[in-house]
């Protein structure tokens, strides 16, 4: 169970309970039980060094087939419909926590504020997770579209509203020119998003931060990479990267674990792949191939 404690002043503090349900921790690594490719739940099929199926096991195999493309249909319209019920809810609760704010201003001492501050900002988080765990799971059921999409452009976009979100901070962008790509722009947005805001959120409390994003050719095909002056971290835990729901030992970054997941699963269905390679305090460089 992960807590974190945080301070928010006269002894008060605030503890964050493990927001992921058990039965999601034990399929940390692998697919979810809650939605999976129908494919991958019908019963293996023979190694090819065995007779293939045969007249009478294909009306089964179809069967199954179709029980699971139901099943998961299912699943998808009970998760969308409890994602909105929540979103309403949790809508609700941070209303009335800014109406008490406002009403209430004068009655409340700084130990009331500090306890609605809280629920504001838990109710603002457990939204953006909802957000998040949508979007992963969407993104293996959008069609896959392919036409030339500018990534530096995009980059720049990126870029610009990450400056607006945090004005104070000094942060230099070095966006090689002319860079595109066969994808779709919506996937490729994504994909951009969160490797650059992974990049500036794991920067921040650096004097000047420097993120970069260009190309390197790598076994005959283009590598594209967002690379930054970070705290970095140790390669042994690089397989946690990809994974949903995992955090880096060490890391103080907000965040929920499913941006690089989503990553994954983006360029996976490309055709491509990404990794990352980095050392202890000389920051990262995250690449990716779109097949």
């Amino acid at each position: 169970m992960r807590m974190e404690t945080e301070t928010l002043g006269k002894g008060q503090k605030q503890i964050h309970g493990d927001r992921v349900p058990n039965e999601v921790k034990s399929q940390q690594g692998g697919a979810s039980p809650w939605r999976r490719p129908a494919q991958d739940q019908i019963r293996a099929l023979p190694p090819e060094n065995e007779l293939p199926l045969s007249h009478a096991d294909q009306p089964r195999v179809q069967q199954e087939l179709q029980l699971m493309t139901e099943a998961n249909s299912d699943l998808e319209a009970f998760n969308a419909t409890i994602a909105h019920d929540l979103c309403s809810a949790i809508t609700a609760i941070s209303g009335y926590c800014q109406l008490l704010s406002e009403i209430c201003r004068n009655q409340l001492d700084d130990q009331g504020k500090a306890y609605l501050e809280c629920i504001y900002d838990a109710t603002r988080d457990t939204k953006q997770l909802i957000a998040s765990l949508l979007n992963f799971s969407r993104v293996s059921r959008i069609e896959l579209s392919r036409e030339k999409v500018n990534l530096s452009e995009m980059a720049k976009v990126v870029a610009k509203q990450l400056r607006l979100s945090s004005p104070a901070r000094r942060v230099t962008f070095r966006i090689a020119p002319g860079i595109s790509v066969e994808g779709d722009p919506g996937l490729c947005r994504s994909v951009l998003d969160n490797l650059i805001g992974n990049a500036w959120k794991h920067s921040i409390g650096r004097k000047t931060t420097v993120i970069e994003f260009g190309t390197i050719p790598m076994a005959g095909q283009t590598a594209y990479f967002v690379r930054d002056n970070g705290p970095g971290f140790d390669m042994a835990f690089a397989d946690r990267l990809f994974v949903r729901f995992q955090r880096l030992p060490g890391t103080t970054a907000e965040g929920h674990g499913i941006g690089l997941a989503t990553v994954d699963r983006i360029v996976r269905r490309y055709g491509g792949r990404v990794w990352a390679e980095s050392k202890p305090g000389e920051g990262a460089t995250f690449f990716f191939t779109m097949g």
